[in-house]
């Protein structure tokens, strides 16, 4: 993200999954408005690239300048 809000990050959104449909082509899951469960994997590898993206991104001049103030 360049600092300029409109990057997306990808944060809250779910990663894609295969659903497997059951008797008549639908997915028991869905059809009993349950959600199909993430493995720790996947979990993992989402946190891990919001992490990494965050860490690089710019930090905004406004910021900067306040943190100059500081010192």
């Amino acid at each position: 993200m360049s600092g300029n809000g409109q990057g997306d990050t990808g944060v809250g959104k779910r990663p894609e999954t295969k659903a497997s449909a059951g008797p008549g082509g639908v997915d028991g899951n869905v059809a009993s408005g349950k959600r199909p469960a993430l493995d720790d994997s996947t979990v993992g590898g989402a946190l891990r690239s919001v992490y990494q993206q965050t860490v690089n991104e710019d930090i905004p001049a406004e910021m900067l300048d306040l943190l100059n103030k500081l010192s």
